[in-house]
C-alpha cells in the first residue's frame, strides 16, 4: 500500500484496518470451515511444536503480523494461500487430496455387503441393492427399497411377514446409510426421518494409528425435516471402504458408540436366501386379517423380483401386488393427491405430456398460481421479491452469462416504466451473448468434462455451431435432430462431435443420450438390472442397439484419421455382454422392438420417437433442465436423475412448462422467457434465517455459483483489460486465446450450482493469475483509467466500482468504511493504488463470485 506522507499514523492504522476487513471478505469465498481450521492447528502444532490457533481468529489477522510495521500489501492473501497450500501438503504428506463423502458411498456400494460389529448389534447393508437387515433378539427384519416392502422373519415362525412402506422410503444413498447407522426400529416413521439429507459440510484427514495411516471424513448432513445430523468415518487409505463409523443425531446430541465395520465374503444375494428362504410362505399382514400368500419365488433375488398375490384375492386389491408389481422389477408410489398419471410409476408407463392450450401470458399466470399453491400445501412462506439490483445482476448472469456493464446498470436504474424488466428479459434472449452462453451451458453436459477433440477441432468449433442454433432460435427439437442424425468427416462437423467425444460406442452414446434428452441414468442398467429404477439389462441395449449401425473405427477413434466419414450403414448389432444374444432395438416405452425394414435407418427412427411430442420424457426433461438452469436445481433434482425414487418438487409445475413447451413447437426463448418472469424465479436469495425446505420449494432464490466462462467474462465486462476481446458489450466467446487459457485453469469439476467446488488452484488464479493483474494493474485496466478522469469525485468512483463489479451501491456500513480509506481529498498514486485495491479485494470476494 502507497504511504502517503499527509496522512498521519492515526489514519494509517484506520485505514490499514478498513482494508483489513475488506480482504477478510476474499477469504470467504466460499468461507474456511472450522474444522479445517482445527486441522491446521493441530498439523502445525504436531510439525512445529506451536500452534497459531487459526480456529480462533481469522486468517487476514494471523497473516497482518506477516508485513512489517503493519503495512497491508496486496500480495499478502497470495502468500496466505500459498502457506495454507504447504500447510496442507504437509499433513497428507503430498500423497493423497482430500477425500469425499462420495467415494466412500462408491466404494460401499461396488463391495457389496457392508456389516455392523459390536456385541449389540448384529446390521447389513447392501447400498447397491437397497437393503438393510437387522437381527434382533427374537427375528431378522429386512427393509427392500427396491420393492418398498419390510420383511420380517421371526425366530421359529414358518413364515415371513409382509408390509408395505406407506410412505415413500428412501430416495438415494445419504438416506440409506444413515437409516442403517442409526439403530431404531425400521418403521415407515423412521425410514422417512433422513430423508432429503444432504451434505452441508464435509472434511477429512490423515490420521496415524496402530494399523497403520488411515483418514478421518467428518460430514454434516440437513434433512428435509430440516434436523442436522454429522458422521465421523475411518476410512482406509487404499479400499476407501470404512472401518469404523459414528452418527450424532438431534436425540442423542452425544454421539452414539462408534461402530466397529466388516465386508463377509458372502453376497447380499446369499444371505439373503439364508434368511429369508425363496421356498417360506409369506403372510400379508396389512390385510383386514393376516392373508398367507404363495411362497417367495424361487427368483425373488434374480432379475424378475416379483411377489405372487395372495390367494384367492383380486391381484389389483392385493397390498402384495401394489408393494411387489408381476410386470416390473419396482413398483409404483401409492397414489398422491393430484397426481398427473405417470410421473411417480415405473417410467415405463409414463403418459405423455398435456400440451398447454393457452396463450403465453395465460401459462405465466398458471405458473405463479401453481407455485403459491406448493408453497401453500408445504407450510411455506415465500422469500421478499428480489431488490431490483438483485434482480439485475441475477438475469444478466443466467441469460448473457456476464454481469451488466456501469452504463446498462444505471440505464436500467433510471428506467421507470412498468415494464422496463420484461423488455431487458426480451433484449437478453435476442442477444448475441444468450446464444453463445446458452451453447457453453448445453457443451457441458452434451460432451464430459476431459474429453479431448483438440484433433477433430476442438470444443469450440462445436460452441460455434451450438451459438449458430441458438441464435436462429432453431427448435430444440430440431437442434437435437441434427446431433442424432449427425454425419460427416470427423474435423468438419460440429455436431459430429457429440458423437466423437462418446467414441462412436453404442452404450456410451445410449448413457449419454438417455442422460441429456431424456432425463434418466439408463447407464445403471448396462451391466445389470437398475438396482433402483424400473430399467432392465435388456431395456438398456436394446435402446443401444439404434447406435450399432454406425460406421467406426476399427481401432481407437484416438489413432483414426479426421477426414474419416461417419455415416449410417446397413450391418451391425449389439449384445448383451458375457452372452451371444443379440439385441434388436426398441424404444424405451415400447414393449415391441422396432421394425428393421430399412437396415439403415435406425438413427432416423430413433431421432424421431424421441423428440416427438408423444414421447413422455423428452419435453419433461428438456423443461426440468432450463428450469435447473435458472434456480440452481431442477424440480426433479439432479436434473438427470428422473425416476421412481426421485419424484418431481411439483409435478404440475414440470407439465405446465412441458406442455407449453411442445405448443411453442420446442421454442427455447419463449420457455426461458417464462421461468425469466415468473414470481419464484424474483424472489430474493436474502433470507434472515436459512430455510432449506423454502430453498427446495423454490420460495427463495439459491445462491449458484459462477462457471469458469461467467468468472472470465465477468472480470473482462467490469474492469476492460488492455487486450481484452468485447464487443460493444458482448463478451467475444470464440477464437478468444486469452480466455481459452483462463479456462483451462480455472475450470473446476463440474456438478451442481449451488455447490461450490473451487480450490487453490481457482483461489490463486483470481489472487495473482495473468488476468487479474491485467484488471487491476494501473496501467492495463480500462475500469481504473476511466476512474482516473478529473471529473470524477471519489465518491464517484468509488460507485462505478461497485456498479461495475456487483452491480450494486455500496451498503451504509461499506460506505462508512470506504469514504475513510478512500477520502474525498486522497489523489494521485496514492487513490489509484486505493483503488486498485479495493477492486482487487471485490473481485476476489464472494459476491462476485456467486450469482444470488
Amino acid at each position: 500500500m502507497t504511504n502517503v506522507s499527509n496522512i498521519n499514523d492515526a489514519s494509517q492504522d484506520s485505514s490499514d484496518q478498513e482494508l483489513e476487513e475488506l480482504l477478510t471478505d476474499a477469504f470467504d469465498a466460499p468461507p474456511v470451515p472450522r474444522t479445517l481450521l482445527k486441522r491446521l492447528d493441530r498439523g502445525i502444532e504436531q510439525e512445529w511444536g506451536t500452534s497459531p490457533r487459526l480456529a480462533d481468529s481469522h486468517v487476514a489477522r494471523v497473516g497482518r503480523t506477516l508485513v512489517g510495521g503493519g503495512r497491508w500489501v496486496r500480495r499478502l492473501p497470495i502468500a496466505a494461500a500459498l502457506g495454507v497450500l504447504i500447510l496442507l501438503a504437509v499433513m497428507f504428506r503430498g500423497d493423497s487430496t482430500a477425500f469425499a463423502w462420495s467415494q466412500l458411498l462408491d466404494a460401499m456400494a461396488k463391495q457389496g455387503v457392508v456389516q455392523l460389529e459390536s456385541e449389540n448389534v448384529d446390521r447389513w447393508l447392501a447400498l447397491s441393492e437397497g437393503w438393510i437387515r437387522d437381527r434382533s433378539d427374537e427375528s431378522s427384519v429386512l427393509v427392500d427399497i427396491q420393492r418398498q416392502v419390510v420383511l420380517q422373519r421371526d425366530d421359529g415362525s414358518a413364515d415371513i411377514k409382509l408390509r408395505s412402506l406407506k410412505r415413500g422410503a428412501p430416495a438415494d444413498r445419504n438416506q440409506l446409510v444413515l437409516t442403517f447407522l442409526s439403530g431404531t426400529n425400521f418403521d415407515d416413521e423412521t425410514i422417512q426421518r433422513f430423508s432429503g439429507a444432504r451434505v452441508v459440510s464435509e472434511s477429512s484427514s490423515r490420521v496415524s494409528g496402530e494399523a497403520g495411516e488411515n483418514i478421518q471424513l467428518d460430514v454434516d448432513f440437513v434433512c428435509d425435516n430440516l434436523e442436522s445430523v454429522s458422521l465421523r468415518a475411518l476410512v482406509d487409505v487404499d479400499s476407501h471402504l470404512p472401518l469404523q463409523m459414528q452418527l450424532v443425531t438431534a436425540d442423542l446430541p452425544i454421539a452414539r458408540p462408534t461402530l466397529t465395520v466388516s465386508f463377509p465374503a458372502a453376497t447380499a444375494t446369499d444371505r439373503r436366501a439364508v434368511e429369508f428362504p425363496a421356498d417360506m410362505p409369506v403372510v400379508n399382514v396389512e390385510a383386514a386379517e393376516a392373508i398367507q400368500t404363495a411362497s417367495l419365488e424361487s427368483n425373488l433375488s434374480g432379475a424378475d423380483d416379483k411377489l405372487l398375490a395372495p390367494i384367492g384375492t383380486d391381484k389389483e386389491d392385493s397390498n402384495v401386488a401394489v408393494a411387489l408389481a408381476t410386470t416390473t422389477p419396482a413398483s409404483p408410489k401409492p397414489e398422491r393427491k393430484s397426481k398427473p398419471a405417470g410421473l411417480f410409476g415405473a417410467a415405463s408407463g409414463w403418459q405423455p405430456v398435456d400440451v398447454s392450450q393457452g396463450s403465453n401470458d395465460d401459462v405465466l399466470q398458471q405458473l405463479d398460481h401453481l407455485m403459491a399453491k406448493l408453497w401453500e400445501d408445504n407450510g411455506v412462506d415465500p422469500a421478499e421479491p428480489a431488490g431490483d439490483e438483485e434482480l439485475l445482476r441475477r438475469v444478466y448472469l443466467d441469460l448473457a452469462g456476464r454481469i451488466p456493464a456501469v452504463t446498462e446498470v444505471r440505464n436500467y436504474l433510471n428506467d421507470k416504466s412498468p415494464n422496463r424488466y420484461v423488455a431487458l428479459v426480451e433484449r437478453l434472449l435476442m442477444s448475441a451473448d444468450f446464444a453463445s452462453h446458452l451453447a457453453a451451458t448445453y457443451r457441458r453436459f452434451l460432451i464430459p468434462e476431459g474429453v479431448d477433440l483438440t484433433a477433430f477441432g476442438g470444443v469450440e468449433a462445436f460452441d460455434k455451431w451450438l451459438s449458430e442454433r441458438f441464435a436462429s432460435n432453431d427448435s430444440y427439437d430440431e437442434v437435437v435432430r441434427s446431433l442424432l442424425l449427425a454425419e460427416g468427416r470427423l474435423s468438419r462437423s460440429g455436431p459430429l462431435l457429440f458423437y466423437s467425444a462418446a467414441k462412436l460406442d453404442p452404450d456410451q452414446l445410449a448413457s449419454r443420450t438417455s442422460r441429456v434428452f431424456l432425463g434418466m441414468r439408463l447407464e445403471c442398467a448396462q451391466c445389470h438390472d437398475h438396482p433402483f429404477e424400473p430399467w432392465s439389462q435388456k431395456d438398456f441395449w436394446s435402446y443401444a442397439a439404434f447406435f450399432a449401425r454406425i460406421s467406426r473405427p476399427q481401432g481407437t477413434l484416438e489413432n483414426v484419421s479426421t477426414v474419416m466419414r461417419v455415416r449410417d450403414v446397413e450391418r451391425g448389432e449389439v449384445m448383451i455382454p458375457d452372452s451371444d444374444e443379440v439385441v434388436p432395438p426398441r424404444f424405451l416405452n415400447s414393449a415391441a422392438p422396432v421394425d428393421d425394414g430399412q437396415a439403415d435407418q435406425r438413427r432416423q427412427k430413433l431421432a424421431k420417437w424421441l423428440t416427438g411430442a408423444d414421447n413422455p420424457y423428452f419435453p419433461r426433461a428438456a423443461a426440468n433442465r432450463v428450469w435447473g438452469q435458472m434456480f440452481g436445481r431442477g424440480i426433479v433434482d439432479p436434473v438427470d436423475d428422473f425416476g421412481v425414487e426421485n419424484p418431481p418438487v411439483s409435478p404440475e409445475v414440470l407439465d405446465l412448462l412441458a406442455g407449453h413447451f411442445i405448443r411453442t413447437k420446442f421454442d427455447l426463448r419463449e420457455l426461458f422467457r417464462t421461468i425469466a418472469l415468473s414470481r419464484a424465479y424474483r424472489l430474493s436469495s436474502g433470507a434472515d434465517v436459512q430455510d432449506y425446505l423454502r430453498v427446495n420449494m423454490f420460495a427463495q432464490m439459491n445462491v449458484k455459483t459462477l462457471t469458469a466462462e461467467q468468472v472470465y467474462d465477468c472480470i473482462t465486462v467490469a474492469t476492460m483489460p488492455s487486450g481484452a476481446a468485447t464487443e460493444g458489450f458482448n463478451v467475444v466467446r470464440f477464437g478468444n486465446t486469452p480466455r481459452d487459457e483462463f479456462l483451462r485453469q480455472f475450470r473446476t469439476p463440474s456438478g451442481r450450482q449451488t455447490e461450490y467446488l473451487g480450490g487453490i488452484p481457482q483461489a490463486l488464479t483470481l489472487m495473482n493469475g495473468t488476468l487479474i493483474d491485467g484488471a487491476t494493474g494501473l496501467a492495463s485496466s480500462g475500469l481504473l483509467k476511466s476512474l482516473a478522469a478529473p471529473f470524477f469525485q471519489n465518491k464517484q468512483r468509488i460507485e462505478i466500482l461497485y456498479f461495475a463489479t456487483l452491480s450494486r451501491q455500496p451498503t451504509a456500513s461499506e460506505w462508512e468504511l470506504l469514504n475513510e480509506y478512500i477520502s474525498e481529498d486522497l489523489s494521485g498514486p496514492a487513490l489509484q493504488e486505493g483503488l486498485a485495491d479495493v477492486l482487487w479485494a471485490v473481485l476476489n470476494s464472494a459476491e462476485f463470485t456467486m450469482n444470488h
